[in-house]
């Protein structure tokens, strides 16, 4: 019934649309660009995948389109297991009807479905991974002594922290509520055994064996220390005399402070955070008197903190921001998009001219004309990709018709909506049912309930999602997929009757 009702959204925009950072990974598994451990290898091997059965069958869009067509499947896969789901917890018909509405129809979920991206991919793994989470916390871990459903729960587990470098703090954290939820004893060794096995299987075993086998580049991990950047360059914008010499020696060890303050955006955190110093790394001793100064400066001005910090993150919470999804790749071919994926080019990369190398780029002395040169060697690379938002007219009329309803102040395509409030209203909900449960146990102790601590339990897998989305650089609408479309299963929990 899902794939009837995303199909004709579906025909408007096959064979779908890549994101920024997929084009990336295609530029690594084209051989373009040396792998690097950025993006996930999982997910850049499985886009490789089908980029390459789409060059056996005459062109990489074939194969995302084969991609898209298989992710589509599998999404309404895992949309109508939590559908089902919530029908076994006992949850009343008109919350089911309203979930199925939702799933078929929310353009924040529908127009995700078409999309070639670490996120959608993610949100493959997630939808399972998060029904056999929510049963576990409920039976307490009983479900778990079903090898057959502790070997599912450890695969899913797997490729979901495999597929999103956040998952794995997601995982730990949401996992030690679930540890709690579980009885002592056999159950809880049982939960604890399925989730370490989940992560040494991602990150012990596939990720430096992936790495090793394609020679990918460590890439540093420097969002999380977005919060810091973000927050030092805006008081030393706004106010630069309140930063002393030796704090500012402090800072300058671990980032470009000055190239910072040029260069910060109040949306996102990505230009600060990309001054940060990496080779040589700065040391143990150097980041420890950075965050102290952070800290220092945190106290004296508050203000400006709490403003670099909700900026980028204003679409989490702010309902009068609304996105609408891509609906083909070609404008990240374009302009200052080439510019940047030119950036990715090896500095001994060859010039191409019609299809024959000619010269370096190094040989070339003039700087723009080097630049240009690049420009020209990316755009040659990329055409395989263009050519996705070549359609027939009518489909424009009508993509620009679905645009300008979702853009228009349509307040059902807020993320804060669905990352924020709707969330938010779930757990107080759950709380309060938590808090009364509490009381009456206390009044009748003839019997013990699980239900409340392991339906907060469940509910923990949302929030710690919702925490990493508060913890982004930017408030990007491809992030909260993975919430999207498994609203539906923590929405019910308050509601579900099961015994």
């Amino acid at each position: 019934m899902l794939l009837v009702a995303w199909a004709p959204y579906l025909t408007l925009i096959w064979p779908g649309a890549l994101r920024d950072d997929t084009l990336a990974q295609y530029l690594q598994t084209a051989g373009l660009h040396r792998y690097y451990t950025q993006h996930p290898l999982f997910d850049t091997l499985i886009f490789g995948l089908f980029w390459k059965l789409g060059d056996a069958a005459g062109s990489p869009l074939i194969g995302e389109a084969i991609y898209t067509t298989v992710q589509v499947m599998l999404l309404a896969a895992g949309c109508s297991l939590i559908l089902c789901y919530i029908r076994k917890l006992g949850v009343p018909r008109w919350l089911r009807v309203i979930g199925l509405i939702y799933l078929a129809t929310s353009y924040v979920v529908v127009g995700a479905v078409g999309t070639m991206g670490k996120d959608s991919l993610h949100t493959v793994f997630f939808l399972p991974a998060a029904v056999l989470f929510v049963e576990t916390c409920l039976t307490r871990g009983r479900v778990l002594a079903r090898q057959p459903v502790a070997v599912a729960f450890v695969v899913v587990l797997f490729a979901t922290i495999a597929s999103k470098r956040t998952a794995l703090v997601i995982v730990i954290c949401a996992g030690v509520c679930l540890l709690i939820a579980c009885d002592r004893g056999r159950r809880r060794r049982h939960a604890a055994c399925c989730l370490v096995l989940a992560i040494v299987f991602a990150q012990v075993i596939f990720a430096p064996i992936a790495a090793a086998a394609t020679h990918a580049n460590h890439s540093p991990s420097r969002e999380i220390w977005g919060i810091v950047t973000q927050s030092v360059t805006q008081v030393a914008r706004d106010y630069p005399s309140a930063i002393s010499q030796d704090q500012r020696a402090a800072l300058d060890a671990i980032m470009n402070l000055d190239r910072a303050t040029l260069e910060m955006k109040p949306y996102r955190s990505n230009e600060t955070f990309q001054t940060l110093r990496t080779d040589p790394s700065p040391s143990a001793s150097e980041r420890f008197a950075a965050l102290r100064v952070w800290v220092q400066l945190g106290l004296a001005y508050p203000g400006e903190y709490f403003k670099a910090w909700s900026g980028p993150i204003r679409g989490w919470w702010d309902p009068h921001v609304n996105f609408a999804y891509p609906t083909d790749s070609d404008y990240l071919l374009r302009g200052g998009y080439l510019r940047q994926w030119a950036t990715f080019l090896p500095e001994d990369a060859g010039i191409l001219h019609d299809g024959i190398a000619t010269r370096n780029a190094d040989d070339i002395a003039d700087a723009d004309t080097r630049a240009a040169l690049r420009v020209t060697q990316i755009t040659h690379d990329l055409a395989p990709l263009m050519g996705t938002s070549r359609k027939a007219q009518w489909q424009r009329d009508m993509l620009e018709h679905v645009r300008h309803w979702v853009r228009d102040n349509n307040p059902l395509t807020a993320m804060a909506l669905y990352v924020t409030w709707i969330p938010l209203l779930t757990g107080v909900i759950l709380l309060i049912q938590t808090i009364m449960e509490r009381r009456r146990l206390h009044r009748d102790t003839s019997g013990v309930s699980a239900y409340p601590s392991g339906r907060c339990a469940a509910f923990s897998l949302l929030v710690f999602t919702m925490l990493s989305l508060y913890a982004s650089p930017e408030a990007l609408f491809w992030y909260p997929i993975p919430v999207f479309c498994s609203l539906p299963l923590f929405t019910a929990l308050p509601l579900c009757t099961r015994s």
